[in-house]
């Protein structure tokens, strides 16, 4: 992407529109990428909030505030669970694409730096393609790791209110409240999908990893066989060598 957004602002170019509309096509998964990481990222405080809340409970005298505060929080962690619900909703297909975009970007850029660096020794492509790597992998890693954070903070909260109600044990109003938000909690699943299809969460990584190598191997086999077919069509491996003992080497039909 550096590569691109340097070349729109520095090179002057034929066809400048088709061009601004690649780099706009290019920037826009990673523009959606980060969008959803900040929209983790809010959720994931929130639930912090959340639970700090939830802990701070027991340490108020007054049994009046304390069930209006409860009542908030049960409140605001429903909201909680909508949101991030209509995150999933709204950015889901398009999430599936993007994540499928990233597949595709690492399998052709595996394919380009290990196949053309290697294989016909062209090094300047293996550094752009190392790093084209390690941006689309890192994009990846960090959404993996912000819906992880978010799911793994709002579990959080069904120990809070278990250590609530083990603590509230004299006060029957608090203890309807936690039941009811308990039953809450429970009732939904809180997770960051994309589109149903599968949760953004570091697992996905593994699986990532083992879809993008396994089609890399197949299309590096499909190369090297048809690299054997072009050297069988082209007679590369019958090379007839020709003494000569002066320049310019002829040679005579007889």
């Amino acid at each position: 992407m550096t590569k691109t957004f340097v070349a729109v602002l520095l090179i002057n170019l034929k066809y400048p529109f088709l061009y601004y509309m690649f780099f706009i096509a290019y920037a826009c998964p990673v523009f959606l990428v980060h969008l959803i990481n900040v929209m983790c990222l809010v959720s994931q405080h929130s639930y912090e909030d959340v639970n700090r809340e939830l802990g701070e409970l027991k340490n108020l005298k007054s049994k009046t505030e304390r069930v209006f505060r409860l009542r908030s929080l049960m409140n605001d962690h429903w909201f909680l669970e909508d949101y991030i619900e209509l995150v999933s909703k709204t950015f889901g297909s398009k999430l599936l694409l993007t994540i499928l975009d990233i597949y595709i970007q690492l399998l052709l850029c595996l394919y380009y730096a290990i196949w053309d660096s290697i294989v016909h020794g062209l090094h300047d492509i293996l550094l752009h393609g190392v790093l084209n790597i390690v941006i689309l992998m890192g994009n990846l890693i960090y959404l993996c790791y912000r819906g992880h954070s978010t799911v793994k903070e709002s579990r959080r909260v069904i120990y809070q209110l278990r250590h609530l109600r083990d603590l509230l044990y004299d006060d029957p109003v608090c203890q309807a409240i936690l039941k009811i938000f308990t039953l809450r909690v429970n009732c939904r699943k809180v997770q960051v999908t994309a589109a149903k299809f599968f949760d953004i969460n570091l697992s996905l990584l593994f699986g990532s990893a083992g879809i993008v190598l396994t089609y890399f191997l197949v299309l590096i086999q499909f190369q090297i066989e048809g690299s054997k077919h072009t050297s069988a069509a082209m007679n590369i491996s019958e090379v007839v060598t020709v003494k000569c003992k002066s320049w310019p080497c002829i040679i005579k039909d007889e």
